[in-house]
This record gives C-alpha cells, sequence and structure tokens, in this order.
C-alpha cells in the first residue's frame, strides 16, 4: 500500500539527524536527470517554492511516472525524495492521497517556511496530475 511506503521511506530516513538528513536531499538532487527545457513552462511549474521547481506527468498502463528537475539542490532532493514514493504506481492510489499523508516522511521540519509552503503545493500537484 502506497501508505506504508510512504511511512517505510519515513523510517528508513529517520535515523540520520537533521544535518545528515539535508545532506541525503542534496545528495538525491545530483541523480535527477535534467528536465528537457521545453518543459520548463509555467504549466509545469510549483509556484510557492523558495525556487524554480518543474514536474511533468506521464500515465501508462493505470500507472503515473512523474520527471521533474529544480534550480536548487534542496528542492530537487525533496521533490525526488518524494517522487521516487509515487514514480511508478497506480493512478488511482496517488489519486487518493492527500497532502497530509506525507507527514510520515519526517522531512517537513527540515525546511523553511517557504521551502514547506513549496512541498505542500507539489504534493498537491503530484495528485492533481494522478487524477
Amino acid at each position: 500500500m502506497l501508505k506504508d511506503k510512504i511511512k517505510i521511506t519515513g523510517e528508513e530516513i529517520s535515523i540520520l539527524d537533521n544535518e545528515n538528513k539535508l545532506q541525503y536531499l542534496i545528495d538525491l538532487a545530483k541523480e535527477v536527470d535534467v528536465l528537457d527545457q521545453k518543459f520548463k513552462t509555467d504549466d509545469n511549474k510549483i509556484f510557492g517554492c523558495a525556487s524554480n521547481l518543474w514536474v511533468v506527468a506521464e500515465k501508462s498502463d493505470g500507472k503515473i511516472f512523474y520527471k521533474h528537475d529544480a534550480d536548487a539542490f534542496i528542492t530537487k532532493g525533496t521533490a525526488k525524495l518524494v517522487i521516487d514514493i509515487l514514480n511508478g504506481e497506480k493512478i488511482t492510489e496517488v489519486s487518493n492521497l492527500n497532502k497530509d499523508d506525507f507527514k510520515s516522511l519526517g522531512i517537513m521540519e527540515l525546511l523553511t517556511a517557504q521551502r514547506q509552503n513549496g512541498l505542500g503545493n507539489l504534493l498537491e500537484r503530484l495528485i492533481k496530475l494522478a487524477n
């Protein structure tokens, strides 16, 4: 179940202290493939973030797959953490989530208020793209 996958991911990173969690997010960011410039439009932008973040989705065989890019490592890594959980999952499961289901990840408290706002907007967009 998807909510269990979120919880397990949160438990796995909970062993890290805050400084190492931030480093983990930065390391994740380095694994993100560059998003083609043609997708870096206002339609794909997540507003309210501390930096620029773009997300696109593709649906195939009842599953959803996301691609993203950002111009800041923390933003890019945070998005990757969430997107890695959701990528390849059933559209119906993703569309039934809400942003509160991600609290068990335990990353919100690491982020500045503006990044928290951006993460909330990202979560809402990822779920909306599955509808």
